[in-house]
């Protein structure tokens, strides 16, 4: 796969830019502040079709605009491809491949796989669990678009469910029936999500490990291994046993939205053990 070209119109802190790129290596030179991050943002979002820095899709709007377009053409095998993504103020985000709008933004995912290296790689190991899991259902949503699809609908019960627990202790009620009800949909999503994760793993370390061998030159041992409640136990049964706990702090507190991916030097966690030189390698080794 290869991007062949890339157009901005008031994408952050460009007015308009036409780029073609060499079918090799392509490298952005610039001062500070030019705008060379912007550029490798644009390209994520042709891929993602979201920015990988800020949260919301208005911020990316040049400041004094009312809308912004990033457009790409890529060319896989001998297909000639064109995405095109846009905003305008107080509208609705839309992204169109080759003149044809997605009423799903998630059915774009995985089409132009796409892996930013940054600076912030390193929150991977100095931050939560969040940031981790983050990143890697990242990875495996561009792999695997059933497990994207399952994501998201796991996070959309989680969210329906944290929600009556936080009725539950504003109206001062107790509805068990309907909780179950979220339980029985929320509980095979999660078993999948593990079961895909693990698998995952499996694939992924041994990668991670040919990579940390060569950017580090180290004889160190490096591990990534992943931390769920799941495996060998029962979710449902999880989710009964913390019922009381969930009504205390009105939230779900079993699932998958724990689980964490722990890198490890030695059989020590690199957050605690590891140099600054390691974390960077180890937060890197995927691309």
């Amino acid at each position: 796969m290869l991007l062949e070209n890339l157009s901005l119109l008031f994408f952050k802190n460009y007015d308009e830019a036409n780029i073609s790129f060499s079918p090799h290596i392509n490298c952005f030179i610039g001062d500070n502040g030019s705008g060379k991050t912007n550029l490798l943002d644009a390209i994520h979002y042709l891929s993602m079709t979201r920015s990988a820095f800020n949260s919301s899709d208005a911020l990316n709007i040049k400041q004094g605009e009312e809308y912004f377009m990033v457009k790409g053409r890529f060319k896989i095998d001998k297909e000639k491809h064109t995405v095109t993504c846009s905003l305008k103020q107080g509208q609705k985000k839309t992204v169109v491949h080759n003149k044809v709008a997605y009423e799903k933004m998630s059915d774009h995912i995985g089409r132009f796989p796409v892996v930013l290296i940054s600076p912030y790689d390193t929150d991977l190991i100095r931050e939560g669990s969040e940031e981790r899991r983050k990143y890697f259902d990242s990875l495996i949503s561009q792999l695997n678009h059933s497990y994207l699809e399952q994501l998201i609908q796991y996070n959309y019960i989680l969210k329906q469910r944290n929600s009556l627990l936080k009725q539950f202790a504003e109206r001062r009620y107790f509805d068990r029936d309907y909780l179950h009800i979220l339980n029985e949909q929320l509980v095979p999503l999660g078993e999948q999500l593990a079961q895909e994760r693990m698998a995952f793993l499996e694939t992924f370390e041994p990668v991670f490990q040919k990579h940390y061998r060569h950017i580090s030159d180290s004889s160190e041992t490096v591990t990534l291994t992943y931390k769920s409640q799941l495996p060998g136990a029962n979710f449902a049964q999880l989710l009964e046993q913390a019922e009381q706990k969930d009504r205390a702090l009105q939230r779900t507190t079993v699932g998958t939205h724990k689980d964490d991916f722990v890198f490890l030097m030695d059989g020590n966690p690199v957050k605690s053990f590891g140099s600054q030189a390691s974390r960077r390698a180890t937060s890197s080794p995927s691309s």
